[in-house]
């Protein structure tokens, strides 16, 4: 079912950019099978590895990759529970300073298994997310720092008796 008004074209590419990153120091399935047929190819004829050595080590790849499908399937599920919450993410800026952006999830697109947060008009990785803040706390913040900014900053003589904000009362019945 497609939704109109939101884009996701620019989430494959976030995705596949941060998956080419990711692969470079790990193996994955196709690395392991690879071993494994090479492993068997170079066996020595005259002595055959043991083919329950084989099937153990079958067996743990079949474990390791269950585990590794349960914690993505995990971790979109979790990035699909932050809709509509207020996020703070740690991300690097152009010149690879690390910066913290925060803004309301607006949509979350799951590209390549991989879950992205839509905040702010820009796609960001799971990986980024720092935690989930309370937007009456946020409210609350922002008016304690509004009314400390007011009596920090603004003083104008008020405390040595100028009278100018106080309001004269009027007499109506002269009209």
């Amino acid at each position: 079912m497609a939704v109109n008004g939101i884009d996701t074209t620019g989430a494959s590419g976030i995705a596949s950019k941060t998956n080419k990153t990711d692969t470079s120091n790990t193996l994955d399935k196709d690395a392991f099978l690879q071993l494994l047929v090479t492993q068997m190819q170079y066996q020595d004829p005259l002595e055959p590895t043991d083919n329950t050595e084989y099937m153990s080590q079958l067996a743990q790849f079949s474990e390791l990759e269950s585990m590794n499908n349960l914690n993505t399937a995990y971790s979109n599920s979790q990035a699909l529970g932050l809709v509509g919450e207020y996020v703070i993410l740690n991300t690097t800026d152009a010149s690879g300073n690390l910066k913290q952006v925060g803004g309301l999830v607006q949509y979350v697109t799951v590209s390549n298994n991989q879950a992205l947060l839509y905040v702010n008009d820009k796609y960001y990785t799971m990986d980024e997310f720092d935690s989930v803040v309370d937007w009456d706390y946020i409210e609350y913040m922002n008016s304690s720092n509004n009314a400390t900014d007011k009596t920090e900053g603004t003083d104008n003589g008020d405390a040595e008796g100028n009278d100018d904000d106080k309001t004269v009362p009027t007499d109506e019945s002269n009209e």
